[in-house]
């Protein structure tokens, strides 16, 4: 009786312990992503407050005022002529009155104008506010977009899913988006779903909105990823983009005439040499740093551009028919088309908020094998914010310049180096977006065609 009970006794107290120990690792488990959560959230949450605190004299000193501008004058029926600077003077004095700072132009696409068009109707300060909301739902929709259709996400708990979020939200790129009144967030919802539609194999409607959306909001942004599309080589991927791009420029004659469409280009030509490069987050700001405002600069510049460029059409190229390559060849491709961009601010960081999101998300999905790789993703990711908050309180200072564009080049390495080492799984292994854990039913030969060849 004796031993039985110290049998029992001693079952009892092994079963507590694991217990404790299986508690313990639920513990730890959530702990993470909990503390990631409240974190990320609470300077989503600090954002949401500076912005709120944006008086009148500063809403008038914004980008924004600059699309409000624009889209009065397309309402006034000046499409043809919006990018007048001689029309466009006395009705931005007229908006920040009595502040008495200098003209910001119109140098957004004729599309630009008519998207912001509705909000023009309200007076600036009010526009500016529901914009600002706007384009922060944008960025959220993104994220929310990537994360659902990245590899994995079904086996992640929803905690990690809204940490994953959070933290990518919880950039600079965020905070400079909402105080700005920018166009990020539309930027960064088209990349997002364009992801979606290639992870989907919808490649069709993958070129024709990431067409759209780069063409509408900021086509500067776009060079990487465009690159990118051709490099996959992809008959459908393209037909769309060109589709995109064919409506896009008959949409923009339409709303602005093909003097207005003049005046676009004269405007984006002329906003490369308005602001100072050093100040930029792209090649630009390296160049500027190095050489001033001058040729040399845009030389330099340009070069690098165009090596930029090469590398995204090869990513495009490795990830054509490898899906496992998808999320790290599309990030580094978002990150080299920023950091090609002619014109490119702390805003413009918002871009690579879902490249962050389906990554992170990949990630955590992956066996514990992938930490490495993760934490080195996160650590990249905090490199950029901290860089560029460094950049804007020193105002981009010498001796060391802009440190962006130098942690950028860094972030696009790693996601080169993570893109060539993935295997070669084959396209049926990843379905809408998830993994299966099991082979192919007895019978069936796995489909390894490349993407290009898969049916719509």
């Amino acid at each position: 009786m004796a031993v039985t009970e110290s049998s029992t006794f001693a079952q009892c107290r092994e079963t507590a312990r694991l217990g404790l120990v299986s508690s313990g690792t639920v513990t730890s488990k959530r702990s993470g992503p909990l503390m990631a959560a409240t974190l990320c959230g609470a300077m989503v949450a600090a954002y949401l407050v500076l912005w709120l605190g944006v008086g009148a004299s500063q809403i008038g000193r914004s980008d924004f005022t600059s699309t409000y501008v624009g889209a009065t004058l397309l309402r006034e029926g000046q499409g043809g002529s919006m990018y007048d600077e001689t029309l466009q003077t006395p009705l931005h004095a007229a908006l920040i009155a009595p502040d008495r700072e200098g003209n910001l132009p119109f140098v957004n696409a004729p599309l630009a104008a008519a998207v912001a068009l509705p909000v023009s109707l309200l007076s600036l300060q009010a526009a500016y506010r529901l914009w600002s909301l706007l384009q922060l739902a944008l960025l959220v929709a993104a994220v929310v977009v990537a994360i659902r259709a990245a590899p994995g996400r079904r086996s992640l708990p929803p905690l990690t899913l809204i940490a994953v979020g959070l933290g990518a939200l919880a950039c600079l790129g965020t905070l400079a988006t909402l105080l700005l009144g920018q166009w990020d967030g539309l930027s960064a919802l088209g990349l997002a779903v364009a992801y979606a539609c290639l992870r989907g194999r919808r490649p069709a409607t993958a070129g024709a909105v990431l067409a759209v959306t780069a063409l509408v909001a900021k086509p500067h942004l776009a060079l990487g990823l465009a690159a990118f599309v051709i490099g996959m080589r992809d008959r459908r991927l393209l037909l769309g983009a060109a589709g995109g791009v064919v409506a896009s420029l008959l949409l923009s004659l339409l709303v602005a005439s093909p003097a207005g469409i003049a005046g676009f280009v004269g405007a984006a030509i002329h906003s490369t040499t308005r602001w100072q490069l050093a100040n930029m987050v792209s090649l630009v700001g390296i160049s500027g740093a190095i050489a001033g405002n001058g040729t040399a600069s845009h030389v330099l510049a340009a070069v690098g551009s165009v090596v930029a460029v090469a590398i995204a059409a090869a990513l495009g190229s490795a990830a054509r028919s490898r899906p496992a390559r998808l999320e790290a060849a599309l990030a580094g491709a978002a990150v080299l088309s920023l950091l090609a961009s002619p014109h490119a601010y702390w805003d413009d960081l918002a871009l690579l908020v879902p490249a962050l999101a389906w990554s992170f998300t990949a990630l955590a999905a992956r066996p514990g094998g992938a930490r490495r790789l993760g934490a080195g993703v996160v650590a990249a990711w905090i490199a950029i914010s901290v860089a560029a908050f460094v950049d804007i309180a020193s105002d981009a200072a010498r001796p060391w310049g802009v440190l962006t564009p130098w942690v950028l080049i860094g972030a696009a390495a790693l996601a080169i180096a993570t893109c060539y080492r993935q295997g070669d799984t084959p396209p049926s292994a990843i379905v809408d977006g998830d993994a299966p854990e099991l082979g192919p039913p007895a019978g069936l030969a796995p489909d390894v065609r490349p993407l290009s060849v898969h049916p719509a």
